[in-house]
C-alpha cells in the first residue's frame, strides 16, 4: 500500500472527457492565466501554478533498497494511485493545453491528446490518439455563438459522428440543452435560475472517515510551510500505526517540481515535474 487514494475506474473515453473539460467562456485578457491540467495529476501537487508555462512532463519512480542504497526504478502503475505513466503537457502562450501525452516506462507513447482553441480560449475541436503513428480514435468539435457560448458539441468515433448535443440560451443564459445519438434524441436538460453548478455528496455526521489503508483512522497530522510560505512537509499518523511523509521542493517560481513519499521513515516512491517556461 503505497498511497492514501483510490481511484475509482471509469471507461476510458468519459474518463478522458472528463478530465480535459474546458470552460466555454474565457477572457482573452486573463492575466492569471488558470492552466488546464488533467485533475488525476493535478492532485499529486499543493499548488496553483504560476509563471507562463510552456510545458510540464511528469515523471514517477518507484523506490527500492538495492544493496543498502535507495534508487529510483520504474514505477509500476497500482490501484491506489492515481493511474497514469509519465505524461507531458505543452501549452500556448495564452497557457491552453494544447498537447497531452502519456508514455509508458520506456517511453512509449500510449496516448496523445491534441486541442485546438479560439480567440476567446474556448475550446474548438478535441483530438485523442492511441499513440503518435495510429489514427484518431476520438474528437470533439464544439461551436460558440457570437458572445462565446457554446451552442453545440459534437462527438466523433473516429470520423463517424455518433452523439451530438445543442445548448439553448435566454438572454445568455443557458436553458435547454438535448444530446442526440445517430440523429434520435436521448437525453434533455433543463435548466432555471435556481439551478446549481456543483455537486455535493454529503455523509452523516456521525460517519467517521475510513482510513485509506483499510485499517485505522488517522489520529494526528501535520504541515510544516517553508518561508515563501510553500507547503514543504506534510506528516500523517493512523491508529494502527502507519506514520506517512510527503515532502515538497519548489523551483524559483514557486512551483512544486517533486512530491517524495515516505512510509514509517522508508521512501516509497517519488513524482517529478521538469517545467519549461516562456520568456
Amino acid at each position: 500500500m503505497k498511497n492514501t487514494f483510490l481511484v475509482t475506474k471509469i471507461s476510458f473515453f468519459i474518463f478522458i472527457v472528463l478530465l480535459w473539460s474546458c470552460e466555454n467562456n474565457k477572457e482573452i485578457k486573463n492575466i492569471k492565466k488558470t492552466y488546464n491540467i488533467p485533475s488525476i495529476i493535478e492532485y499529486d501537487f499543493p499548488d496553483t501554478l504560476k509563471g507562463k508555462i510552456k510545458s510540464i512532463h511528469i515523471m514517477k519512480y518507484d523506490i527500492e533498497e538495492i544493496n543498502g542504497k535507495y534508487v529510483k526504478v520504474p514505477y509500476e502503475k497500482r490501484y491506489d494511485v492515481a493511474d497514469y505513466n509519465n505524461a507531458t503537457i505543452q501549452f500556448d502562450e495564452r497557457g491552453n493545453d494544447i498537447y497531452y501525452y502519456e508514455y509508458d516506462s520506456i517511453r512509449n507513447i500510449i496516448l496523445k491528446i491534441e486541442k485546438t482553441f479560439n480567440e476567446r480560449d474556448s475550446l474548438l475541436t478535441e483530438s485523442h490518439f492511441d499513440n503518435e503513428l495510429r489514427p484518431r480514435t476520438h474528437r470533439i468539435v464544439n461551436t460558440y455563438n457570437t458572445d462565446g457560448f457554446k451552442t453545440e458539441e459534437l462527438f466523433y468515433d473516429q470520423d463517424s459522428l455518433y452523439e451530438k448535443k445543442v445548448y439553448e440560451y435566454n438572454k445568455n443564459k443557458l436553458t435547454k440543452a438535448v444530446l442526440y445519438r445517430k440523429g434520435k434524441e436521448i437525453a434533455h436538460y433543463s435548466y432555471d435560475k435556481e439551478m446549481t453548478n456543483s455537486f455535493t455528496e454529503s455523509k452523516p455526521k456521525n460517519e467517521a472517515t475510513a482510513d485509506p489503508y483499510g485499517e485505522s483512522d488517522e489520529i494526528n497530522h501535520q504541515e510544516i510551510y517553508d518561508s515563501q510560505g510553500n507547503l514543504s512537509q506534510y506528516k500523517a499518523t493512523y491508529k494502527g500505526g502507519l506514520e506517512e511523509e510527503k515532502r515538497f521542493y519548489y523551483d524559483m517560481k514557486g512551483n512544486c517540481i517533486r512530491k517524495e513519499y515516505f512510509e514509517n521513515g522508508k521512501p516509497t516512491y517519488v513524482i517529478e515535474r521538469k517545467i519549461t517556461y516562456y520568456q
